[in-house]
C-alpha cells in the first residue's frame, strides 16, 4: 500500500474540498482508515441527511479498491441494514487504480440518487422490491429514515463512528 498515495490523496481533497462530501482519517496515527461524511443528493429522499462513512484502505491500496461502509443507517437498495455497500465502482473487475478517494465518495453520493436493482448489486431485498414495485413507498421510507438517522444528533442512530 502506497501510504504517500493515501497522504496526497488527504491532501487534494483538502485543498480542493467537494460540495457534498468530506473525508479525513480517522486519527492521525493510522491512514488507512478514514471517516467520511456525504449529504444527500437535492431531489432525492435522502437530501437533507448526512451520512456517515468508514473507509478503510487495504494493504494494496490503490491496487485493491477501499473498503466502505455506511454507519448512518439507510434504506437503499444497495446498502445492508449493517451498512455493507455494494458499488460497481468498488468491485474487483471495476476497480481500477487511477480512481481516488474522491472518485469514490462522488460514486456513493451518485448511487444515492440513482441505486442500482439489478441483481447482484442488491443488498437490501425490501428497498430494492419498493423501488421497482412501488416507488412512491421507497421515497417515503427512505426519506422516513433519513430523517430519523441522517439528522440525528444520538451516536444511536450511527454505528458507533464519530466523524
Amino acid at each position: 500500500m502506497s501510504l504517500k498515495r493515501i497522504a496526497q490523496e488527504y491532501t487534494n481533497l483538502q485543498s480542493d474540498p467537494l460540495e457534498a462530501c468530506s473525508a479525513a482519517p480517522a486519527n492521525d496515527d493510522n491512514l488507512q482508515q478514514w471517516n467520511a461524511m456525504i449529504t444527500g443528493p437535492q431531489d432525492t429522499p435522502y437530501a437533507q441527511g448526512t451520512f456517515r462513512v468508514n473507509i478503510h484502505f487495504p494493504d494494496n491500496y490503490p491496487r485493491s479498491a477501499p473498503h466502505v461502509n455506511f454507519s448512518t443507517l439507510t434504506f437503499h437498495p444497495n446498502i445492508s441494514v449493517q451498512g455493507e455497500v455494494r458499488l460497481a465502482e468498488l468491485e474487483e473487475l471495476q476497480w481500477s487504480p487511477a480512481f481516488t478517494v474522491r472518485t469514490v465518495l462522488i460514486s456513493l453520493q451518485a448511487m444515492l440518487s440513482d441505486p442500482n436493482t439489478s441483481g447482484g448489486c442488491v443488498l437490501n431485498e425490501e428497498a430494492a422490491k419498493l423501488y421497482l414495485e412501488d416507488h412512491s413507498e421507497f421515497e417515503e421510507k427512505a426519506r422516513q429514515w433519513t430523517m430519523s438517522y441522517a439528522n440525528a444528533k444520538e451516536k444511536e442512530s450511527h454505528r458507533g463512528v464519530d466523524v
